[in-house]
């Protein structure tokens, strides 16, 4: 390659969030440089933001050890079209965001054709699977964190990591709103109360995990509340069918995703654990988080898993914020019953809002994760 030639990046992202985060990252590269030719695997958002999305690996993502055996032939056909391109269209670095346990693997074939790679998003070792560090140590050329503790222990394992702030706080549209004219302009019925965003999550196999526990959950919030009404966020690849059981009473209203607005205009709302938590933190709305996978996945977690909490709020607050029904302990009564508690009592309330607003703050230095992140891209291609 000539050094006039304009510098190709490769870019995997894996999952909803990922798509979202790395769209960003790619719209600040190509305002610092017109020329970059970035393509790979993600989603819509990125290929919006001007990718070559050559699959779109957000509408059908895998978590899960049951389902990573499961779709083990897809991924290895994934697997051998990214080498086939790192080998073939040789780009000048390889970004991996989040996606570990595929982007992992190929961070090595990429390390052993001398292609640079920066991982953004780092994997959560520090909770379970601290195995991975000496292979991450090798294979990554710079480790782009979002966690405000995750420079320091990636350091201390000798790591060039850099702490490039939360994705979250740029993205989100995080202004007051009137929930009235949210509501109206939605078509929701103003008298709602309470209004529960109901997350169960951005995958088709969570879906059929968690909803049914959301549906017999609603109805019977209904019978204390007749107002009762329920707002589900869809995220790009499900369409209202996925979500199975309803009847005309059934008082759901579906949006597309991530309807910011309106989920901060909900009185309580019911999250799979992951980013969801998080952003629901950040719009100051109560919440309850409910998480239930296969049964394999499970039983390993609870022996390989070293932190006590697994929603983002709690890790990050380090103590039970958010109260995190799982498992066998996410039951339709169980549900109600928080959700009670955050309704009725207005201490309770308070207090998870008052931590939220903490959070809020501690992560909004530094700001503008995206053009961080495309820094020290440049950086590493020498054009910092």
């Amino acid at each position: 390659m000539k050094n006039g030639d304009p510098k190709k990046i490769m870019v995997v992202a894996g999952e909803a969030s990922g798509d979202m985060h790395a769209a960003g990252v790619i719209r600040a590269l190509k305002r610092k440089d017109r020329s970059l030719k970035v393509f790979g695997l993600g989603g819509p958002l990125m290929a919006k933001a001007g990718m070559d999305v050559r699959e779109d690996l957000t509408a059908h993502a895998i978590m899960g050890f049951a389902e990573v055996v499961r779709h083990l032939p897809l991924s290895l056909r994934r697997l051998s079209d990214c080498g086939r391109w790192l080998k073939e269209e040789k780009p000048d670095l390889l970004l991996l965001v989040d996606y570990p346990g595929f982007n992992l693997r190929l961070a090595g074939w990429a390390h052993r054709l001398g292609i640079p790679v920066v991982h953004y998003i780092a994997p959560q070792v520090w909770a379970w699977h601290e195995g991975r560090i000496p292979r991450m140590k090798q294979v990554l050329t710079k480790l782009l964190t979002i966690l405000p503790f995750e420079k320091a222990f990636f350091e201390r394992h000798g790591m060039d990591a850099v702490y490039v702030g939360h994705p979250l706080m740029e993205e989100m549209d995080l202004k007051v709103v009137v929930r009235t004219k949210v509501l109206k302009r939605n078509g929701i019925p103003v008298q709602a109360f309470p209004l529960v965003s109901a997350m169960p999550g951005s995958r088709k196999a969570e879906v059929e995990r968690i909803w049914p526990l959301f549906l017999r959950a609603s109805r019977s919030l209904r019978k204390i509340f007749p107002d009762a009404t329920f707002l589900v966020p869809r995220p790009h690849g499900l369409e209202p069918s996925d979500y199975p059981g309803l009847v005309p009473e059934d008082p759901v209203f579906f949006v597309e995703a991530p309807a910011y607005d309106l989920r901060k205009a909900c009185d309580l709302a019911w999250v799979k654990s992951g980013t969801g938590t998080l952003e629901t933190a950040l719009l100051g709305t109560p919440l309850v988080v409910a998480h239930k996978v296969p049964a394999l996945t499970g039983y390993l977690a609870k022996r390989l898993v070293k932190i006590p909490h697994v929603s983002l709020v709690n890790i990050l607050s380090g103590k039970e914020v958010v109260k995190e029904l799982l498992q066998e302990k996410a039951t339709p009564t169980a549900l109600v019953e928080e959700s009670l508690r955050l309704l009725d009592d207005p201490k309770v309330r308070a207090a998870q809002v008052r931590e939220f607003d903490r959070l809020r703050k501690a992560l909004a230095v530094p700001a503008k994760a995206s053009e961080n992140v495309a820094r020290e891209i440049l950086k590493t291609l020498g054009r910092g």
